[in-house]
């Protein structure tokens, strides 16, 4: 028996039947008074959370049996844009400014790195951040992407790559740099640096070659 593809079409399987428990989540927060809302949130945020956990591990499994994921040219902009509304469905308080000039171009998988930036997003929302600022530029041959935050920031640990199971980290880190590894080319590395800014808050920094 091949475990590895049994245990990719199970994740695949759950992936699909979480997404189904999400639909029926929203149409029951639809249907039932306000005044249940607040009891079903918590419940339907979890499972969209552990729905995308899973998404991630089919990515990650496609990945690693090297799953065609192939670069293309690229708008950065749009690609915020497509990940910030993601996450702003389920943090409709949080503000996320996209300062993102729309020329400016790359040379990426638009799914992979929509996946990173709506990670990192949604980290910044679940450590606390109120306000969430996405820039990038272009640097030569390289594309420099940051995802900024006016949160608590990283932990000494985190910073110097001890994660724990917590909202900034866990699998969602390990993923990122998955897929920005996935982005490297001959003689020319990919990377992602986590820092604090000066001002307070998290720094996220993507270089793509």
């Amino acid at each position: 028996m091949n475990f590895e593809a049994l245990a990719g079409a199970i994740i695949h399987d759950l992936k699909n039947q979480l997404q189904s428990v999400v639909g029926e989540g929203e149409r029951m927060l639809d249907a039932v008074p306000a005044e249940y809302h607040d009891q079903i949130r918590p419940f339907l945020s979890r499972t969209r959370r552990v729905h995308q956990d899973a998404m991630q591990l089919v990515t990650l499994y496609r990945l690693t049996q090297r799953g065609n994921f192939s670069s293309d040219d690229a708008w950065p902009a749009d690609t915020a844009n497509h990940a910030s509304e993601c996450v702003a469905v389920h943090y409709p308080d949080v503000r996320i400014m996209n300062n993102i000039d729309a020329d400016c171009q790359g040379f990426y998988n638009d799914f992979l790195l929509q996946m990173a930036l709506t990670n990192l997003i949604n980290n910044s929302a679940q450590a606390g951040a109120s306000e969430i600022y996405l820039s990038a530029e272009e640097s030569g041959a390289d594309l420099i992407i940051r995802v900024e935050d006016n949160g608590p920031g990283f932990s000494e640990a985190q910073l110097s790559g001890e994660f724990s199971d917590d909202s900034r980290s866990g699998m969602g880190l390990y993923f990122n740099k998955l897929i920005i590894k996935h982005h490297s080319r001959p003689g020319r590395a990919a990377s992602m640096e986590l820092s604090n800014r000066p001002e307070g808050g998290a720094c996220v920094t993507l270089t793509l070659p």
